[in-house]
């Protein structure tokens, strides 16, 4: 596990790591005062504690009833979304911080709503880099699943266990995991989604394009969120790209990059529109569009501490950036994003990016794919924002 970090401090060390990444000074504030509310909430008792809490909702704009105890749910559910949002912003050590405030507050008994926090820790362990940390998360989430016969917590562990294997390159693992989160009864709606995106991930790998599809189109119906739907719009992107069919690739990245995508998914967004437009562009558009990815990507890396924060994301992206500048003849370019890529991928022994460095390929040759597929291809080609790129 992580040990938590008072909130000031937390947010001091996520400001350092942000650097230049511009955050409202009006929501930081709100932040803060968010969580040292909750912090003084969890080493007091009683009418305090209450006090503390009614107004920790209230900034949040949830009405409590005078007299009436407050709501372990209402509790719950308005920090874990501040904490989500403040993931979004890479303020992973903050979003931390709250989170272990709220499991000091709830109820022991309250043993679905603790797993979901854990659950949530694991992620943001996973985002810092800190694996081994993750893992026991995870392992957490799944025990609470099994000893109390909650299938929602059981899947959440599965999981997590499953993006690990995952990062680590040992897919079929992941494989397993994600088949049994989808076949689990009373798995969470959100978990079967994502178990749907990683499985299209590791059929794609394996070369098994149209269940890749089937898994991608799945998780993108199944998107409740703007985040959620670019995200499945970026994995159909990718598998389309390892299929070998940059163009129709391209047009995906293009419709989750006119979605504003946050930085978390921009990253692969950009190192797969790279490639795309390498491999499918005329030279001249292509070595422009690319250029401008590229500094786009080099502006997040330097603001993210050159990879302190988000490890495998950015050195994924600069792994396809890599191939995508060499493609377009800028070679000077290309070792730097290799370089960075490659201390990353040793440093955090992500083998599946070491072997890919030292065996790139930008697009494979088309491969052959089923009519249900094409039909998905269809449908890309006509979402918002597909169409930037539609010509020719």
């Amino acid at each position: 596990m992580l040990a938590p970090l008072p909130s000031v401090e937390a947010f001091r060390r996520d400001a350092v790591s942000m650097d230049s990444v511009e955050l409202d000074d009006g929501v930081a504030a709100s932040w803060l005062e968010s969580a040292t509310r909750l912090e003084r909430a969890a080493m007091t008792r009683g009418a305090e504690r209450e006090r503390l809490l009614a107004g920790l909702l209230a900034q949040h704009d949830v009405m409590t009833f005078r007299d009436s105890p407050i709501s372990p749910a209402a509790v719950f559910s308005t920090v874990t979304d501040m904490a989500a949002e403040m993931e979004d912003q890479t303020c992973f050590r903050t979003a931390h911080s709250v989170l272990s405030s709220l499991l000091m507050l709830l109820p022991e008994t309250e043993i679905l709503l603790r797993g979901r926090v854990i659950a949530q820790q694991a992620r943001l362990a996973r985002h810092l880099g800190e694996v081994a940390a993750s893992a026991r998360y995870y392992g957490e989430v799944e025990r609470l699943g099994a000893d109390n016969a909650l299938p929602e917590l059981t899947g959440r562990g599965w999981q997590g266990f499953g993006i690990l294997a995952r990062l680590r390159g040992d897919f079929p693992e992941a494989r397993r995991r994600f088949l049994a989160v989808i076949k689990l009864a009373g798995a969470a709606p959100e978990s079967v989604g994502h178990a749907h995106h990683e499985l299209m991930v590791a059929a794609g790998t394996a070369g098994n394009y149209d269940e890749a599809a089937m898994h991608a189109w799945a998780a993108f119906r199944r998107a409740e969120s703007q985040a959620q739907e670019t995200e499945s719009l970026l994995n159909l992107a990718q598998l389309l790209l390892v299929a070998g069919h940059a163009r129709a690739a391209l047009r995906g990245f293009a419709a989750a990059l006119a979605r504003q995508p946050i930085m978390r998914l921009e990253l692969p967004i950009l190192g797969g529109a790279a490639c795309a437009a390498a491999a499918s562009l005329p030279r001249p558009a292509a070595h422009a569009i690319v250029k401008n990815f590229a500094e786009r990507l080099e502006y997040i890396v330097r603001n993210l501490k050159n990879g302190q924060v988000m490890p495998f994301p950015i050195a994924s992206a600069l792994v396809e950036m890599s191939e995508a500048l060499a493609a377009v003849g800028d070679e000077d370019r290309s070792h730097v994003a290799a370089t960075s890529a490659t201390e990353l991928a040793n440093a955090h022994g992500y083998h599946e990016l070491t072997f890919r460095l030292d065996n790139p390929v930008l697009v494979a040759p088309p491969a052959p794919l089923a009519p249900a597929t094409q039909e998905i291809i269809t449908a890309v080609d006509e979402l918002e924002g597909a169409e930037l790129v539609a010509a020719g």
